[in-house]
């Protein structure tokens, strides 16, 4: 179908949080019937795809995700908030919400054996930046949708 001029999603960061089983904190169920771990996390990166403006290239330094599973295990609620440093030495901080679908896979990197990043379109999220100078090129003010 040819582009009707309807808005369409493209990959433009991609965010790999490592995480260690071991570190996990179970919080446990919530009165809602879902139930919650929180899961920290102190490395990692966040990079924009080849072409994607603004140009970002950061490692993470630290941040969690408040991660809140259905009661039916067959979504997870996703709530992290993070801080990262820009290879040109600004600071920032980043977080996203939103919503993954579980499957075989998905289930893996929430139990701490993660083989790769949850592909694009497994989840649904928006993100957010906050650059606290003004080195970073661009404009990350905005948010993004994933």
């Amino acid at each position: 179908m040819a582009d009707q001029g309807f808005p369409h999603l493209e990959p433009g960061f991609i965010c790999k949080l490592n995480v260690r089983a071991e570190d996990m904190c179970p919080i446990g169920d919530i009165y809602t019937g879902s139930s919650c771990v929180y899961i920290p996390t102190t490395t990692g990166t966040i990079k924009s795809v080849d072409g994607f403006e603004p140009k970002l290239d950061a490692q993470v330094v630290g941040g969690g995700d408040f991660l809140y599973f259905d009661p039916d295990k067959r979504k997870a609620r996703l709530n992290v908030k993070a801080v990262a440093k820009s290879q040109e030495g600004t600071m920032l901080t980043f977080g996203y919400t939103g919503c993954v679908h579980i499957n075989e896979e998905v289930a893996e990197i929430f139990a701490g054996r993660p083989t790769r990043t949850i592909p694009f379109g497994q989840s649904t999220t928006e993100h957010f930046f906050e650059v606290w100078a003004v080195p970073v090129k661009g404009d990350l003010r905005a948010k993004v949708v994933r």
